[in-house]
Formats: C-alpha cells, sequence, structure tokens
C-alpha cells in the first residue's frame, strides 16, 4: 500500500531531494508538492499554505537525541507542517556545495 501511495504521488508532483529537521528527527528524502506557482518560490508557498502535512518519499529516519538512524527506508510519510524547524534542500547546486564543504560525509 505505502509503494502505491508513493508511486502516486511522485507521478503528481515536484520533488525536491531535502533534510526535514523536527525537534526529534532528521528525515533524509524527497518532499513532494504540487506543481503549483513560480518554480523558485513551490517550497515557501507550500509551506505558507493551508497545509497541515508535507509528503516525503525514500526517507531515512535518524533520530536528533542519540545520532540513531533507522535501518529502514519508509517509501512515504507524511510529515505534519507545524513540526518542522527547518529544511536543507539538496538539489540546489549551491547549497549541495556549500554543505559538502562545510562537512563532507553528511551529503547523500
Amino acid at each position: 500500500m505505502d509503494q502505491i501511495v508513493a508511486d502516486s504521488i511522485r507521478s503528481t508532483s515536484e520533488k525536491l531531494r531535502a533534510m526535514v529537521v523536527t525537534r526529534y528527527f532528521n528525515l533524509e528524502g524527497s518532499m513532494h508538492f504540487p506543481r503549483l506557482g513560480k518554480e523558485g518560490r513551490r517550497l515557501s508557498n507550500m509551506l505558507n499554505s493551508d497545509r497541515k502535512f508535507i509528503a516525503m518519499t525514500n526517507v531515512k529516519i535518524i533520530n536528533r537525541m542519540n545520532g540513531l538512524q533507522d535501518p529502514k527506508i519508509y517509501p512515504f510519510i507524511q510529515v505534519n507542517v507545524e513540526s518542522i524547524e527547518f529544511i536543507q534542500p539538496y538539489d540546489d547546486p549551491e547549497t549541495v556545495s556549500e554543505a559538502s564543504e562545510a562537512n563532507p560525509s553528511s551529503m547523500p
């Protein structure tokens, strides 16, 4: 079932590889959002909309309290927008190069 939902979301949305940081977890995977608005503003438009959840696929979950990583890659999760502290996009070439220079082992 999760794989069917994940496949459906992939086909109807834009995706952005990112790390989503919440109070307790780092979530590394692909964020999905509707193909609405200008390309450079889609993420901020989605975060400022009435949406309560953000869809993510192929998600690796890392516990921020102890650094332990769940060995499973989740094909589909939804993240409550109110729980997000910040988002680190990986698809932006400038962001990727800055992050890899700061900590080469942290990049996907």
